[in-house]
């Protein structure tokens, strides 16, 4: 870096004046990050005259500090950096590029650029829509070492802005300080020095509760009205539950192409709910399907006259035998829907206690 023995470590030092997070992309796990993208370095050999009038004129930047034109930036050493993960760097333009250079007369030269940057982000979808993302926004020197070049770097919220009005997204955004962790990059070619900030995701799954899970439970609750319905009324009963199958299925077939990750064939959290949904509808019908069978392959009774006997134990107690209670039960199938207006409810309930309430959704890495 040219400089004398000893004093070769160069520090870079970068700005982040974020203004939003204006894109999340799921599909291609991509966030853009609009933001004024500063950074500043000490440069020995400029030869400036501290005595200077210009350094006490303020009409074009803060004292102390001289405004040239950004192209004068091509003929200036200048640090070739990386960011970590990018994806697109997209420098904005108008009448010329949003850019600007600023030398000041303690030599260091600092240039602030207006960009939007894409940066890919490892994102996990297993507890969708409950899933939360860390990315992490890193930027170093691309060439030196950290024995080399070493970095600090400070970052902006835009949230703490009292004019600042969030984006309408699928997250809340919440902006951190780099991880130690993180502040190196260990690479073949060596470990480098790495600033940023980090930038976590949390989905608001509060649409998908009116759009996906209240009809979901509003579907399987219509369902037990099935159970009071007389099985004689085939058309009735069987068309309830087959429309509310077909519907159910649908909603799936609608949620898994529209969720995150869509390819994957791993179940994610709503799938899940869903699916205990259709298994629940799908049970009443195997249990109506019980009824239908008994009603109908059962033989003829003659009035009066039963296919079960009770028998007398030991002690004069009058116990029914086990072929006496199935045989009663050919004759009440009705019993069934006693005793699953009971049993399916219940397991319903149980499962969203646990759900809602005891299921543990958080992700390790945050």
């Amino acid at each position: 870096l040219y400089k004398k023995p000893g004093e070769q470590n160069m520090n870079l030092h970068f700005t982040f004046s974020i203004r939003e997070i204006s894109e999340v992309k799921d599909s291609d796990q991509v966030l853009k990050i609009p933001m004024y993208f500063t950074v500043k370095w000490h440069e020995h050999r400029l030869v400036v005259d501290p005595e200077h009038r210009s350094w006490l004129d303020d009409s074009t930047g803060p004292q102390g500090e001289n405004t040239e034109e950004a192209e004068t930036l091509k003929h200036l050493w200048k640090p070739n950096l990386e960011i970590y993960g990018l994806e697109d760097f997209h420098n904005h333009k108008i009448l010329g590029e949003m850019a600007g250079l600023r030398i000041t007369r303690e030599k260091e030269v600092k240039y602030d650029i207006k960009v939007t940057i894409a940066i890919s982000c490892q994102m996990d979808f297993s507890q969708y829509p409950f899933d939360s993302h860390l990315c992490t926004f890193q930027v170093g020197s691309y060439f030196f070492d950290k024995n080399s070049v070493t970095c600090s770097s400070q970052y902006f919220d835009p949230s703490s802005e009292s004019s600042f009005l969030e984006r309408n997204l699928q997250h809340s955004v919440e902006f951190r300080n780099l991880s130690k962790s993180k502040s190196e990059v260990s690479l073949t070619s060596g470990i480098y020095a790495a600033c940023g900030f980090e930038v976590v995701l949390k989905r608001k799954h509060e649409p998908l509760m009116y759009q996906v899970y209240i009809p979901c439970i509003l579907f399987v609750t219509v369902s037990w009205i099935s159970f009071i319905i007389n099985p004689t009324v085939v058309p009735g009963r069987m068309s309830l539950l087959v429309i509310l199958f077909l519907v159910i299925i649908n909603v799936f077939n609608n949620v898994r192409s529209n969720a995150p990750s869509a390819a994957s064939s791993n179940l994610n959290a709503i799938d899940k709910f869903i699916i205990t949904c259709i298994f629940s509808i799908f049970s009443a019908i195997i249990e109506y399907a019980c009824i239908l069978s008994i009603l109908t392959l059962r033989p003829e009774r003659k009035p009066g006259e039963t296919v079960y006997a009770y028998e007398s134990g030991e002690d004069g107690e009058i116990k029914p035998s086990l072929q006496a209670r199935m045989a009663w039960l050919l004759e009440h199938p009705r019993v069934l829907d006693a005793c699953s207006i009971i049993i399916f409810p219940s397991f319903f309930f149980l499962f969203n206690i646990h759900y809602w309430f005891i299921a543990d959704y958080k992700q390790s890495n945050m």
